[in-house]
């Protein structure tokens, strides 16, 4: 007689496991003597700082969907206060290009900054043996002359200067109102 994979499944012993041990054929059923028995990790007794790379990761993407963000927003207000177009089709048309239009740029700036002040001040931070918020200025004040160094002398101070100001005040920020351990030193 000839057997069918059904038929055999259906003859096949059944098997009894016992109170502790999983069922085998149940995807649901989970032995609890395979889970921790307490806690792996704690915050306050200990704090994984992220290395420089995961820095870097973290920093770019979020710069470049915060930077995405605000040209999209901007190229929305801009399409919507100045509709090219007489049909509606037309101007919907011409906003979502504004859109398009600065929030790619804004992203891909944002982005290429991070990606320049990371390294800067995990660079900073190891040299220096502090990670406090000098090397974040100093990063951001030397990211912003390396932006800008091919549009001359004055483009360079200036952007240097727009990141140790934008830095600092978000240093002496986070100390008052975030309760940052240090301002300046460690």
């Amino acid at each position: 007689m000839a057997h069918h994979g059904w038929q055999e499944a259906a003859e096949a012993p059944s098997v009894s496991p016992g109170p502790s041990a999983p069922s085998l054929y149940s995807p649901y059923s989970l032995d609890p003597n395979y889970l921790p028995q307490g806690p792996e990790f704690i915050f306050p007794v200990e704090v994984r700082k992220k290395s420089w790379n995961e820095q870097m990761f973290d920093r770019t993407g979020s710069c470049y969907l915060l930077g995405l963000t605000a040209g999209g927003t901007w190229g929305l207000w801009e399409g919507i206060r100045r509709p090219e177009g007489r049909t509606t089709r037309l101007r919907v048309n011409s906003v979502l290009n504004s859109c398009t239009r600065r929030g790619p740029f804004l992203g891909n700036t944002a982005a290429v900054l991070a990606l320049m002040y990371s390294p800067l001040c995990s660079a900073l931070a190891h040299y220096r043996g502090v990670d406090d918020s000098i090397n974040s200025i100093a990063a951001a004040s030397i990211t912003g002359l390396l932006y800008k160094s091919t549009a001359g002398l004055r483009a360079m101070g200036v952007a240097g200067a727009a990141g140790c100001v934008a830095l600092g005040v978000y240093s002496i920020s986070s100390y008052y109102f975030g309760g940052s351990q240090s301002l300046l030193f460690s």
